[in-house]
């Protein structure tokens, strides 16, 4: 059996993934440690697998040579416990032992490597449990310990063991006694949630039994019937008091509103007048503040969903994030976005459907002969005929005699060009794209581009080796780059900082996104700019810019263009060999 660390199996997993080589500094942004931690891992692989190996490219990277199996490379040995949850766990059940403390050599041999590994290792502890104000210091002759409130270290185990970015859960804390008893504990607090009348939602009774266990393994509480009674009463009377306080009610509804005006500047697209969206964002948003204070951590399923299949949604829903958190001082994390960008993809869907229709009149433009003409009439009629009244049918040559007054647009089969209405151009059979083209023209009354994403791209609007220090001189740069090619105005320069303003265009894996919503975009364009070093952006590192400049009431599937983008950018190791290779052309073949 091999016993390779998950740094290792992750190394291996994402070079499993791709057919390129990938450089260390792209692998150590991806696993989250040095180039020198790679190449040692590297080298550790080598040794242990024996029909595969790692070979290194030089100047290019390292490849995956020879077929693996995963599930090969683990057993039960310590090294395939992520260590970063083996130090979590040790350190947050501290208290479960005698000695409040741990010596970092202690964990060093508990994970057979080096105590300058752990060193390492816990830096980045450190940075997850200060999120739940939970700080490892120094207990100097007999080690590390934690200091934090016990309600803090309490919340903080629940949290970490309702995420899916780890493989903790709640039993690595529970002492044996009270795992021996789980099954009892849960039939008491059923019996005492009974005699208090309380029902609960399916998340607050998991938070209220993984509260009660833990409390229980932490403390040496044996009389665990007075406790679970004592705890359910005082929990009813808090419960009572929050569910029924509606101080924050004019709060949530300004942010709200605050929320739909941003999103009109950021994207034209106004939902401040959907009362189902606002019912729905404000019991949301209510909900999830008395939640935060009862202390009740929500186990979200959909987040990965969410974020990879409707991206222009998630990114609408940074918008919220922004507003409402600077509005009522909540905290909302991945999760939550993801599920204001539920409610805010379905209103905007709304608002793309809800315009006021109309019966369209329309000239169908044939060169050919009477069979196509009648079959295109008879298809158009079966999937609009409720929104368009076909007046007549005419050849090419008699549409200088057509009364522009009694019709609202053409549609030839043949490539016609007019000044005195819009003309959409179909093939006789009408594919699904231009069924949409027609959709879209009758909600927005613009003539939609089938393009595709590549050709947005520019090798003169390429640039690599940017030096700047901030977020406003890399867009100050990029728009300028826009406005001197004559493809937007001063007005959508603008357009970049404001929308920033609102919310950040990160994406995550050190990529942002700007795009505006004012101005005029006279030719549609992506500008890409590679920084020499990734600066600080809003959340994070950015190293990798794709200035967006758009026209979405021209191209019929803006979000696709969004998605398709985001989607080839999906890890940090594909955006660091990017920036690295600096190629256009390699750059180019993504799409």
């Amino acid at each position: 059996m091999n016993n390779l660390s998950t740094r290792a199996l992750a190394i291996i997993e994402i070079l499993k993934k791709l057919n390129h080589p990938v450089s260390s500094l792209a692998l150590s942004e991806e696993v989250g440690c040095s180039t020198k931690t790679i190449q040692s891992e590297i080298k550790d692989i080598n040794k242990q697998l024996k029909d595969t190996k790692i070979v290194s490219i030089r100047g290019v990277g390292y490849k995956l040579e020879g077929k693996i199996d995963i599930n090969e490379c683990s057993n039960n040995h310590i090294g395939n416990i992520d260590r970063i949850e083996f130090i979590i766990k040790t350190m947050l059940n501290l208290n479960l032992q005698e000695e409040k403390s741990i010596k970092l050599e202690e964990l060093a041999d508990a994970m057979f490597i080096s105590v300058s590994s752990v060193k390492n290792d816990l830096k980045e502890v450190k940075e997850i449990l200060s999120r739940y104000n939970i700080n490892i210091v120094s207990k100097h002759k007999h080690g590390i310990g934690v200091d934090a409130n016990e309600e803090e270290i309490v919340r903080g185990i629940i949290d970490l063991c309702s995420r899916k970015d780890n493989e903790l859960v709640l039993q690595d804390f529970l002492s044996e006694y009270v795992s021996n008893k789980v099954f009892n504990l849960k039939n008491e607090i059923l019996k005492y949630l009974n005699n208090e009348d309380l029902i609960l939602s399916d998340i607050e009774f998991k938070n209220l039994c993984s509260t009660i266990f833990i409390k229980l393994s932490r403390s040496n509480y044996y009389n665990y019937e007075n406790f679970i009674e004592s705890y359910i009463k005082s929990y009813k009377v808090k419960r009572e008091s929050i569910m029924n306080d509606n101080v924050n009610k004019e709060k949530i509804t300004k942010a709200i509103a605050l929320f739909c005006k941003n999103l009109k500047l950021a994207t034209a697209i106004d939902i401040s007048k959907d009362e189902f969206f606002m019912e729905c964002l404000y019991n949301h948003i209510n909900n999830l503040i008395k939640k935060d204070k009862l202390g009740i951590c929500n186990y979200n399923v959909v987040n990965d969903d969410v974020k990879i299949k409707y991206p222009y949604a998630y990114e609408l829903a940074k918008i919220a994030k922004k507003t409402i958190e600077n509005e009522l001082g909540l905290k909302i994390g991945e999760d939550e976005v993801s599920n204001i960008a539920v409610h805010v993809g379905g209103a905007v869907e709304r608002y793309s459907s809800n315009k006021k229709r109309k019966v369209f009149k329309v000239i169908i433009v044939c060169a050919s002969g009477a069979g196509t003409s009648m079959l295109i009439n008879t298809k158009l009629q079966q999937l609009f005929k409720d929104r368009i009244e076909i007046v007549k049918i005419i050849p090419s040559y008699l549409i200088d005699y057509i009364d522009s007054a009694s019709v609202d647009f053409l549609i030839s089969t043949m490539p016609l060009e007019y000044d005195k209405m819009p003309v959409i151009n179909v093939s006789p059979f009408l594919t699904e794209k231009e069924i949409k083209i027609i959709e879209k023209f009758m909600d927005t009354g613009y003539v939609y581009e089938d393009v595709n994403v590549k050709d947005f791209f520019d090798r003169d609007l390429y640039f690599t080796d940017l030096d700047f220090k901030n977020k406003d001189e890399v867009l100050n740069f990029m728009s300028d780059a826009l406005l001197k090619n004559d493809i937007i105005d001063e007005e959508m320069k603008a357009s970049y900082f404001e929308r920033e303003e609102i919310a950040t265009t990160e994406i995550g894996n050190m990529v942002s996104m700007p795009h505006g919503a004012k101005g005029n975009i006279k030719e549609n364009k992506i500008v890409v700019g590679i920084l020499k070093e990734p600066i600080d952006w809003e959340y994070g590192k950015v190293r990798l810019v794709i200035m967006l400049a758009l026209n979405n009431e021209k191209i019929l599937d803006y979000e696709q263009v969004f998605s398709s983008i985001y989607n080839k950018l999906d890890t940090t190791s594909k955006v660091v060999n990017i920036c690295e290779n600096k190629s256009y052309e390699k750059f180019i073949k993504l799409f």
